[in-house]
């Protein structure tokens, strides 16, 4: 069964590491950066999630200086608002 926000708990993970890392709107990291992250994704995996993510309109993906830069758009803010509101609704 999907989860009620749409997302798989893999993108969620990849969401919340880049939130982690503080790539948010103009402070993007690279993929490297999230890369070192422990997000139980598989390298291989990781570029078909951001791509989805993005494709959602969650994720701004660009290149600088030769590297993929990731950062969470306002609506993918949003969505991690969301998702932490319904993890506090079934704690009580």
């Amino acid at each position: 069964m999907p989860p009620a926000n749409g997302l798989s708990e893999p993108q969620e993970a990849l969401l919340l590491a880049i939130w982690k890392l503080r790539g948010i709107g103009n402070n993007a990291i690279t993929e490297d950066q999230l890369k070192s992250q422990d997000t139980n994704l598989s390298t291989d995996s990781l570029p078909l999630t951001l791509g989805q993510l993005q494709t959602q309109g969650f994720l701004e993906i660009s290149d600088r200086d030769g590297r993929r830069i990731v950062s969470i758009t306002p609506l993918g803010l949003a969505i991690l608002r969301k998702i932490e509101e319904d993890r506090l609704q079934e704690i009580k």
